[in-house]
């Protein structure tokens, strides 16, 4: 997959055939990644809520291909939440909207343990490897609009090739949050605090080990030089929960 210029934004050239976007790692354009801790006395009810409802519950909406959790027991914060869609439009969607405005019983009496929360309604920028890893490094970046171009074209040309090099790393993506998408009042979003933060990496590797070794070859010196602010609480995940839609 490759970025083109737009306006000084990258976008991603992916086409309309999904076919060719399904034989990727990656299902679809769009995307919702959360990022929360869990206060202990709601623990157990968050793994029954998040694995019997709500994953099932958002992957019944059109649109939504594929749900996965990934956790990084001991790391705040511990989970991370991946929700792919065909595109941004599916995730802004007036079926999602009022999905969020409509929450289950299960979702009210759990949002309120949630902790140290991101949520970012995504789209792809670029993308590259055909496999699912059952580890994922995940970079939250921020940067300077005037070198987000300049920051996407230095990721997709030399810090995911060089990443991609390595043993044990099957894909690497970019994706951009939408910030007014993100920020939507609705009756979920009400019940916890969050921040948005404003581009993504991950990169999916077979191994634990092999994803915290990719930080080196994503979180490299020209980024710094781009004044590309990563955040220190980054860390590579193991998937616990992966699901399809129907």
């Amino acid at each position: 997959m490759t970025t083109t210029e737009h306006m000084g934004m990258p976008t991603t050239a992916t086409g309309d055939n999904a076919t060719a976007r399904a034989s990727r790692a990656v299902l679809g354009t769009g995307a919702v990644l959360v990022w929360n801790d869990v206060a202990a006395p709601g623990r157990e009810q968050f793994y029954v809520w998040h694995d019997k409802e709500h994953i099932p519950e958002r992957l019944a909406l059109p649109g939504f291909r594929r749900g996965r959790r990934y956790a990084r027991p001991g790391h705040s914060p511990e989970w991370l939440t991946m929700y792919e869609a065909d595109d941004l439009g599916v995730v802004t969607s007036p079926a999602y909207l009022a999905r969020l405005n409509a929450p289950t019983p299960a979702t009210t009496r759990t949002l309120p343990h949630f902790r140290n929360t991101s949520r970012a309604v995504c789209r792809l920028v670029s993308s590259t490897g055909s496999s699912m890893g059952g580890h994922v490094l995940a970079l939250r970046l921020d940067v300077l609009p005037a070198q987000s171009a300049a920051m996407c074209r230095h990721l997709d040309t030399i810090a995911f090739p060089r990443a991609m090099a390595a043993a044990g790393v099957v894909a690497c993506h970019l994706y951009a949050a939408d910030d007014a998408a993100s920020r939507v009042d609705t009756a979920e979003s009400s019940t916890r605090a969050f921040d948005v933060p404003s581009w993504v990496v991950l990169v999916e590797a077979t191994t634990l080990a092999a994803a915290d070794r990719a930080r080196a070859d994503v979180d490299d010196g020209e980024l710094r030089h781009l004044d590309v602010r990563v955040r220190a609480d980054a860390a590579a995940y193991s998937l616990e929960i992966c699901r399809l839609a129907a």
